[in-house]
């Protein structure tokens, strides 16, 4: 019996140190080699969920588009692939709601990297989220004097384009 248990412990913690397979649709050398030209954000059809949401409908892409031009700044090659990305929706929630678990900030969007005459080299879904409920009232009530909209609406700008580069580098 001992055998038993110590060999399905071995197999677990080789399982756990095999590599995952990799989910981005660009192999190892494109992904390291990628180089981007032009990046567009398109905010045209997108879901603005909250009026504070409303309130970054004309900012937001300006806002983006600089977020990803210094996330992927040194990638940028005059010849390189199109970066596109294609806002589906934004909430921003207020703090008091997001302290108490009533609603969260979210940015969800689809970015294309193409080829200049259009053909789509890969392809990554982003969804990211800002502010958390509190754990406790007293908690809620701090993070609802302290925590603001523009700091959750800031989050995700950055954080979208963070994760963007991230799924791009994996």
């Amino acid at each position: 019996m001992k055998n038993v248990v110590f060999a399905t412990a071995m197999i677990a913690s080789l399982a756990a140190c095999a590599p995952m397979p990799r989910s981005n649709p660009l192999s190892r050398a494109q992904a390291d080699g990628l180089a981007i030209g032009a990046i567009e954000v398109v905010t045209t059809g997108a879901a603005f969920e909250s009026a504070r949401a409303g309130d970054y409908a004309s900012a937001l892409d300006p806002d983006l588009t600089a977020a990803l031009e210094r996330e992927f700044a040194d990638r940028r090659a005059p010849n390189g692939a199109n970066l596109l990305v294609d806002i589906a929706r934004l909430n921003v929630a207020d703090s008091g709601r997001t302290a108490f678990g009533w609603d969260q900030s979210k940015l969800i969007g689809q970015a294309r990297l193409t080829t200049a005459d259009g053909a789509v080299i890969a392809t990554y879904p982003v969804q990211v989220t800002a502010g958390e409920a509190a754990k406790t009232r007293t908690g809620a009530l701090i993070d609802t004097a302290i925590a603001s909209s523009t700091n959750y609406y800031q989050d995700l700008v950055v954080t979208f384009a963070e994760d963007l580069r991230e799924l791009i580098e994996q």
